[in-house]
């Protein structure tokens, strides 16, 4: 009988080392070379700069990691733990909204011996989960602890987009990012941040949202997640559900506003009141039920659609009671979120740099020192057929041809020639087909800015070339007039 003890436990042992080596081989470092564009001079890049994480090999030879471990790359590698040879990735796909991205190697050596990680069911709070990755502080593949202490909806640094989180007790460190965090063998979601100032605070993004990911690709088209477009405001309130004529048994949120080009623009109305989503009851609050007994935000519902696919609403409206379809769909709102591997719009006219407002570009003024005020004017605006864009300002380039308005910067155009603005290829015809002797720019603040549109013409040119700018407008923006040198 103690024989027959100590062979199980020497096979329960041998089979743990087996299967826990060879999960840490499918584990690998990730190393990114990336060159960012410069949102204070938009013609130009910031220049070269290196990041490390961390991925996983699952199926069909792709590598899953952060989506912030490669944007803006221009050149990846990857090696496996334990072994000094890197190989030249290439980005299969990446979504900067929900941060993931997948990698793979066109060298098949690299794949050689490797069990690819599967998918596990999201954890419940409580469980042990191990986070392992190549974190600063050492070479070698690391790894780490922790409880599941929370389920929710929390905001996504990388995109300032809210999705389900799962955060968990164990040390998530620079170089963590885009590793696995596993129960049972089995990937249950990717390490992708942690909380500054705390201790052993770090979160990782569910396969809840990985299935998504991967499921929408599946068709070779990916569309991401879709979201309705909507501002809402909680009912808590006995006086104002009662102004809006909700009956004792009825729950649900207000809509406030609701953005051009979203999925509910031309469907919903201001002050309709969403009771359900797909027969879900909404609460008060907000929230829907999820998993044992918890509760999590209802935009929940949304991330668990694909853009194309219909929901059924009941609202009530005008006090009365109304059922919709609604088809869901992407849209981008009037300041973009965080963007990736794409270069900044600008167009210059004069001297003058305008551009359109992006979340970009107000980060790059707040790393420049303190909140900018920028930010306080715009924060709650939407999108409206009038107004697609917010175009700002940027910087007037100093010319004689200019002076006067040398220290303008960082102001919103209001109209051009006395018409307001609707976008950047808006302003562009306004200012370019204009038969007027004058330019005159409407900024906020009542401030005006009034130039010679035939000698701002001419200089156009030469103030590209004393500046070193090859052309007066970005790529996504350039016609057969552009003036470049």
């Amino acid at each position: 009988m103690k024989k027959f003890f100590t062979i199980i436990i020497f096979i329960f042992i041998s089979s743990f080392i087996f299967s826990q080596t060879n999960l840490e081989k499918s584990i690998v470092k990730i190393i990114t070379i990336n060159n960012a564009p410069d949102y204070n001079q938009p013609w130009q890049m910031a220049g070269q700069s290196s990041v490390s994480g961390s991925g996983s090999i699952i199926s069909k030879n792709r590598i899953l990691t952060n989506a912030h471990i490669v944007s803006n790359s221009t050149f990846i590698q990857v090696s496996k733990s334990n072994e000094p040879v890197r190989y030249v990735a290439k980005l299969i796909a990446v979504d900067h909204e929900c941060d993931l991205a997948l990698l793979t190697v066109d060298d098949d050596d690299f794949f050689k011996d490797v069990t690819p990680l599967e998918l596990g069911e999201c954890p419940s709070p409580g469980d042990t989960v191990k986070v392992y990755g190549f974190p600063i502080g050492g070479d070698k593949l690391s790894l780490t602890k922790g409880i599941v202490s929370r389920i929710e909806m929390t905001q996504y640094s990388h995109s300032l987009r809210t999705f389900l989180t799962i955060q968990i007790d164990a040390a998530v460190n620079p170089g963590n990012s885009g590793g696995p965090v596993i129960k049972d063998n089995k990937i249950i979601g990717v390490a992708f941040e942690s909380m500054d100032k705390s201790q052993n605070i770090g979160y990782a993004i569910p396969t809840f949202i990985i299935n998504h990911f991967l499921n929408d690709l599946k068709d070779n088209k990916y569309s991401g997640f879709p979201s309705l477009g909507i501002i809402t405001q909680n009912l808590e309130s006995d006086a104002y559900r009662k102004k809006l004529g909700m009956k004792e048994n009825q729950t649900g949120i207000v809509v406030q506003d609701i953005e051009y080009g979203g999925s509910a623009y031309g469907i919903l109305q201001k002050e309709d009141v969403i009771l359900s989503i797909d027969g879900i009851k909404i609460a008060n609050d907000g929230t829907i039920p999820f998993e044992k007994d918890s509760r999590v935000d209802f935009a929940y519902l949304i991330d668990s659609k694909y853009s194309g696919d219909t929901i059924n609403m009941e609202i009530l409206r005008d006090k009365k009671l109304v059922k919709l379809d609604l088809k869901l769909k992407n849209y981008t709102p009037i300041i973009p979120r965080v963007q990736y591997d794409v270069k900044p719009t600008y167009y210059i006219f004069g001297g003058l740099v305008f551009i359109p407002l992006t979340v970009n570009y107000i980060y790059s003024l707040w790393s420049s020192g303190g909140r900018p005020s920028l930010l306080d004017r715009i924060i709650y605006d939407v999108a409206t057929p009038e107004r697609k864009q917010i175009i700002v300002l940027q910087q007037v380039l100093a010319d004689e041809t200019n002076k006067g308005y040398h220290d303008f910067t960082n102001l919103i155009v209001k109209k051009v020639n006395k018409m307001p603005v609707v976008d950047i290829k808006d302003l562009i015809e306004k200012i370019e087909n204009s038969d007027e002797q004058f330019l005159e720019i409407e900024l906020e603040n009542s401030f005006k800015i009034v130039l010679e549109i035939e000698k701002s013409k001419n200089a156009s040119l030469n103030i590209l070339k004393k500046y070193g700018i090859k052309s007066d407008r970005s790529e996504d923006l350039q016609i057969d007039q552009t003036n470049n040198f």
